[in-house]
């Protein structure tokens, strides 16, 4: 039917303009700071990860059912992965950047104030600064992984509800405004539309895994000041990444959140390396 084949365009096309996923939509527009004079010194604090995962085979294909006993234990152990993995990444691709000089992985993992792992909350300003006075650098960043695995209800209702309206108008224009028509579009369209906004789908080859992180620096030299905010969602698992590995290996749930883990963490090194410099301190009486 061409309505319906229409609707899962117009699904994508729009997932695509409100989310703004990295996964699908590469950002056009991006200009860079002129280079600083000399590196930056940098410092990655450890990931904090936020989402409410409540089993473990929500983010990791097991070859055998978990067993009940082993899985609070089995789930810690996989949010401590992703978060050291996201830090890893972060700032191996910091260092990357000849902007910035970075403390290594291994020496920011062994600071005092980085030592709760997993962390499950925000840093706030004054540990930050804590941790980057313990390190001496100029700048720490900060990363907090919102959502994983599947989008947090403002994203995906808002969405759903935007491409709903599209879907039920095209309905309505081809079956005159026939209310059962419409009706039973409507719920039909809940269900096969759930998957993309809600995550946790696999379909045809297309992974959805939705990761959501956000990340913030928080500059030490001279002054304390916020030098940079920034957000990044991925819902669609990069083919030539995911194709990197075997069948087998890519319909796992923790391959495919991993390629978007991956991506999304160098997209925020991308964004620093181009946006993330020392601000001048204003000078008070």
């Amino acid at each position: 039917m061409r309505v319906l084949r229409c609707g899962r365009l117009v699904t994508l096309l729009v997932l695509m303009l409100l989310v703004g996923c990295t996964g699908m939509w590469p950002r056009w527009f991006d200009s860079s700071l002129p280079a600083p004079d000399s590196p930056v010194t940098v410092l990655v604090a450890p990931i904090a990860f936020e989402p409410s995962i409540a089993h473990a085979s929500d983010i990791y294909s097991y070859d055998d059912t978990a067993s009940a006993d082993n899985e609070p234990y089995l789930l810690a152990e996989l949010i401590d992965e992703v978060a050291l993995r996201a830090q890893r990444v972060l700032t191996d691709e910091l260092a990357k950047r000849p902007e910035f000089h970075l403390v290594p992985f291994a020496e920011a993992r062994r600071l005092p104030a980085g030592s709760e792992a997993p962390r499950r909350r925000k840093w706030t300003d004054t540990e930050l600064e804590e941790l980057g006075r313990s390190a001496g650098v100029d700048i720490v960043v900060a990363a907090r992984i919102n959502d994983y695995g599947r989008l947090g209800w403002r994203h995906w209702v808002y969405g759903w509800l935007t491409v709903a309206s599209a879907h039920t108008a095209m309905v309505g224009a081809a079956t005159a405004w026939n209310p059962l028509a419409m009706g039973g579009y409507l719920i039909y369209d809940l269900a096969t539309d759930l998957p993309l906004w809600y995550g946790g789908a696999y379909v045809l080859g297309w992974a959805f895994r939705p990761i959501h992180v956000e990340m913030e620096a928080l500059q030490l030299k001279g002054c304390v000041v916020h030098a940079l905010y920034d957000q990044e969602v991925t819902i669609l698992a990069d083919s030539e990444q995911l194709n990197r590995f075997d069948e087998s290996q890519r319909k796992r749930k923790d391959i495919q959140l991993q390629v978007n883990l991956d991506h999304t963490m160098k997209i925020l090194a991308e964004v620093a390396g181009k946006s993330l410099r020392l601000k001048p301190c204003e000078v008070r009486a």
